[in-house]
This record gives C-alpha cells, sequence and structure tokens, in this order.
C-alpha cells in the first residue's frame, strides 16, 4: 500500500488485466502486480509505501517496518501519514482478476491431476512435503532434462513426473489440504488459469469451475484447509517444474514436475548448450564442494 494513495491494478503476473482501484493489495510469494499511482495528493509531499507481513500465513519480528518513502518534490522528509486497513487474510485477488484478452477453457480435460498436499517425517525421520503422497527430489546428476535427450522414458518415484504426451489438450491440477497453512503455488512454462479456488473439500462434478476467462497467472494461492484448480493447455514442450513458493516449503520436497509432450522436447532443445551447462554445473560443484542435502530445488 502507499498511504493516502489509490492504485490502479493493470497487470498480475504480466497478465495484462482489465483495470481497478485498490488501496490494498494482497501479494503471495512469487506474485506480481503491475499498478499505475497518480500523485494527486496535495495536504502532504511524503508518504509511507508499506510491506505488511500478514500474521495469518508468515511472521516477521520487523514486521511494521519494512518502509520506503513515496515523495513529491526534490527531497524526502518523515512521512506524518498512516496506513489504511486491511483484512489479514493471506487470500488472493482472485476476485479482482479479469483477463483484458478474455480466453476460455475448455470444458473436458484430458488429463487431471489430483494433487493433495500433506506434511510428516519420512523413514529417515526427515520432516518432508509430498505431492500425492512424493517427497520431490532432483538429481542434480542426472535430470529430467537430460534424461529425456537420452531418450529415457522411466523417471524415479521421487522425480515426482506427470507426464503429459498429447499436444494441445487441457490438464486440470486439483491440489488440495487439510492443513491450516495457505501456500503460492508456482507453475513453470505456463499462465495457468485458476478456475476454482476457496476453503473446504473440492468434490469432483460438485464444485463450481468458472472456465469463462477466469484469472489468468503463474502463482496462485492455496487456501489454508482448502483447494486450488488450475488449468492449462499443452502447447509449450518441457519439463515443468510446479512448486509452493515458501522456500523451506520447497527445499523439503514440495514440488512436482510436468513432462509435457515428451517426444517434442529433444527437436527444440540443444543438445550441446544442455551438456554443457551440467558440466559447468558438476565441476562447480566438485571445486567448491556443494553436497545436495534437499530436494535440490
Amino acid at each position: 500500500m502507499i498511504d493516502n494513495h489509490t492504485m490502479t491494478v493493470i497487470a498480475s503476473d504480466l497478465v495484462a488485466i482489465e483495470p481497478y482501484e485498490a488501496t490494498v493489495i494482497s501479494i503471495g510469494m512469487g506474485q506480481r502486480y503491475d499498478i499505475v499511482v497518480t500523485a494527486d495528493q496535495t495536504d502532504a509531499t511524503d508518504f509511507w509505501m508499506r510491506a505488511i507481513p500478514q500474521s495469518a500465513c508468515s511472521e516477521n519480528d520487523n514486521e511494521d517496518d519494512i518502509r520506503g518513502i513515496i515523495y513529491y518534490g526534490d527531497a524526502p522528509g518523515t512521512p506524518p501519514t498512516s496506513a489504511y486497513d486491511y483484512e489479514d487474510s493471506c487470500s488472493d485477488e482472485t476476485d479482482n482478476i479479469v483477463p483484458y484478452v478474455s480466453k476460455t477453457v475448455g470444458s473436458t480435460a484430458g488429463a487431471t491431476a489430483d494433487e493433495p498436499v500433506a506434511v510428516g517425517f519420512n523413514s529417515d525421520n526427515l520432516f518432508k512435503w509430498t505431492l500425492n503422497s512424493t517427497t520431490f527430489v532432483s538429481e542434480w546428476e542426472d535430470p529430467t532434462l537430460m534424461k529425456i535427450m537420452q531418450g529415457e522414458t522411466a523417471f524415479e518415484t521421487s522425480n515426482a513426473v506427470f507426464l503429459l504426451p498429447n499436444a494441445n489438450e487441457w490438464v486440470y491440477v486439483v491440489i488440495s489440504t487439510t492443513l491450516a497453512v495457505p501456500h503460492p503455488i508456482h507453475l513453470h512454462g505456463h499462465d495457468f488459469y485458476v478456475i476454482a479456488q476457496g476453503t473446504g473439500t473440492y468434490t469432483d462434478g460438485e464444485t463450481t469451475l468458472n472456465l469463462d476467462n477466469p484469472p489468468r497467472r503463474d502463482t496462485a494461492m492455496l487456501p489454508a484447509s482448502g483447494y486450488l484448480v488450475l488449468a492449462f493447455e499443452t502447447n509449450n514442450p518441457g519439463a515443468w517444474l510446479m512448486h509452493c513458493h515458501i522456500g523451506w516449503h520447497t527445499s523439503e520436497g514440495f514440488a512436482m514436475q510436468f513432462v509435457e509432450q515428451y517426444d517434442a522436447i529433444a527437436g527444440i532443445t540443444s543438445n550441446d548448450t544442455l551438456t554443457s551447462n551440467c558440466d559447468s554445473w558438476t565441476s562447480h560443484t566438485e571445486t567448491v564442494g556443494i553436497e545436495q542435502d534437499d530436494s535440490g530445488v
């Protein structure tokens, strides 16, 4: 928020939207918003710009002092302004987001990924997150893209691979949790469509899906004790990671990957560049003594 000012929001995660006005924007980790602010104040020249961690989903010992100064004129002074009131809920801006370029989601999914979230101690007594009972682990020495380029079609369970072999079909991803903790979910390779989001239980065939120009972005909140349903079209071949954007959750395995159009990936990938990058990484880890002690993400 910027004290005394109203923001006009024009894009979410780089997707242009129908502009809306707000004094406060709820931002999850990994989310981005483009805003326009008019310098129209006459009662003061210095204003606090505030980033306030919401206690419903975070903890920060300095939560009242993450601020910058917006000023009119040649030099800043100490702002006398006060913050706007806001709802501490860790919610998304979903209800306000209408993409400027209208698109419709296919009413029939060619594939559906059902990914319940859980957390607990594994067989090694390590605290780990899971998606659909799998804790993700990346193999630095043999990454997914390298496996694909070598023609391998079998993946380790811990690679958490969901295969999407067909082009141009719709995929629905249902992520749900019974835990009272919200998570910002980020997908690489796509702007996904948020077709359902809420607290409580998602029920296939009963929960309403918004298929008519729903919010389109790359990071959305999985509500505490709730569900998030994403949709995307398989029009971008690759190995795409989906993960929680809370760093230590990802470190503890809260991630999975979609291998999209396996047969098309090799034809658009430079094997020389891939091999060179992997060799450079291996050399670097050996030189400085880096050891993989988490999910590898």
